[in-house]
């Protein structure tokens, strides 16, 4: 078996101390029960000696960006779900751990489902800035597009006066910003950052929940 940088992942020659990428020394001491223990980020049968609190960070945002191809494009397409953006992370932990051979913990699976929902999230972004873009200069919808921004803005303020007519009479340039167009683009903005932050979120926690699986699974089959 090949050994590899427990950092990032280059293949090494047997008399190599220090790895001729990245420089991370490759002596590592394990205590007997984590050698024994996979799930616990020693060797086990037909995985290599490493820590799995490290990542390598290229294998990672190679599954990371495969993963966050259709998870953006049916986040933008049909709106953002939160079950495809859990299932991507789960997903690429899954990945991660096929192209690497190595066991994750939560806190790794974390981080990598974290950057596939990144990735997903500005790749929406583009589909959505693309679409809006075609709907009003190819379609000439932009009428209708600033209609559906209208409605919208219109029924938050109204509740806004409704629920605090007091403060709404002291500040009727606040009102008066979100009708105007440049409300509408903060509007849009504002929703962007939201969606991208949620799918960052919740595909991060797909990806702790999935490196836990695969370790409690991968600790069944050695205990089996």
């Amino acid at each position: 078996m090949e050994t590899i940088c427990h950092r990032c992942g280059a293949t090494l020659h047997s008399p190599d101390i220090y790895c001729p990428v990245c420089g991370s020394p490759q002596l590592r001491v394990l205590a007997d029960d984590e050698a024994a223990n996979p799930a616990n980020g020693g060797a086990g049968e037909g995985h290599p000696a490493f820590d799995s609190r490290l990542i390598s960070w290229r294998t990672a945002v190679k599954v990371a960006l495969l993963v966050a191809l259709p998870v953006g494009a049916l986040s933008s397409l049909l709106n953002f779900g939160v079950l495809w953006v859990i299932a991507g992370g789960i997903a690429a932990v899954a990945l991660y751990r096929r192209k690497t051979l190595r066991l994750v913990n939560q806190r790794a699976g974390w981080r990598i489902g974290g950057l596939a929902g990144i990735l997903a999230a500005f790749i929406a972004t583009v589909f959505d800035g693309l679409t809006m873009l075609f709907e009003r200069y190819v379609q000439h919808n932009g009428g209708v597009i600033d209609q559906r921004l209208q409605t919208l803005v219109q029924q938050a303020t109204d509740h806004m006066v409704q629920s605090n007519p007091e403060a709404a009479a002291q500040i009727p340039w606040f009102i008066h910003f979100w009708l105007s167009p440049d409300g509408h683009a903060a509007v849009v903005l504002m929703m962007a950052i939201f969606s991208a932050v949620s799918m960052a979120l919740f595909s991060a926690v797909g990806g702790a929940v999935g490196a836990r699986f695969f370790a409690a699974k991968t600790s069944a089959a050695h205990n089996s």
